[in-house]
């Protein structure tokens, strides 16, 4: 079996290093590629990839964000992302995407390769180096009650943003809005934007005026 992989990357020529990396290994090929989340995003609405390998530094967002909505479309798509942070924020918010592993652009080709065939037959359980030592320096850490992503979405309702806005704003598609935005709302405990506002100013999430 071929697994069929789309690069995502800004760096045109680490797009064709990984493209003519992982095009000429047997039992891989490379389908297509983009290099921002607008021409992902595009690109993707009719590929026939099985993996995707995706940067998290984009010029126009987040790679991660690009996983999230890949992942709330599908469950079966691997996703593999390709980075050169090397920190437990990157690693963990990988995680909670729904990345199917993650991987160091410094790591050898054999490491590129395995969370390649990972992300293909075990899409849905993440696998990356120093997972174990982060869940345990985030559990031992004390508790935010709001993740930073759901901070800016939260920022910018009480900004008054309307969701397409929000999500124009953020880079992250609708769907991903307001899923952070029903998140939010079971954490508080509200129902509507005048409950957050409040829910905002007692949990130190948003400045009283």
């Amino acid at each position: 079996m071929t697994i069929r992989v789309h690069l995502v990357d800004d760096h045109a020529a680490v797009r064709q290093a990984m493209a003519h990396l992982i095009g000429g290994e047997e039992g891989f090929e490379v389908v297509g590629q983009s290099g921002s989340l607008a021409q992902a995003r595009a690109d993707l609405a009719g590929s026939a990839a099985d993996v995707l390998v995706i940067d998290v530094n984009l010029p126009d967002g987040s790679g991660l964000d690009l996983v999230e909505e890949c992942r709330t479309r599908s469950e079966s798509l691997g996703l593999v992302v390709l980075t050169m942070l090397d920190d437990d924020a990157t690693l963990l918010r990988a995680l909670d995407a729904g990345a199917s592993a993650l991987v160091l652009k410094t790591a050898p080709a054999e490491q590129v390769f395995g969370a390649i065939v990972h992300a293909h037959r075990s899409p849905s359980a993440f696998s990356a180096e120093g997972l174990s030592a982060a869940l345990r320096r985030r559990r031992d850490a004390p508790p935010e009650l709001l993740t930073p992503r759901e901070r800016e979405v939260v920022a910018a309702l009480l900004a008054g943003y309307s969701v397409d806005q929000v999500a124009t704003r953020l880079y992250m598609s609708r769907s991903t809005v307001k899923t952070h935005v029903g998140k939010v709302y079971d954490k508080l405990g509200v129902h509507n934007r005048a409950g957050l506002a409040v829910a905002a100013v007692k949990h130190g999430i948003a400045p009283r005026e």
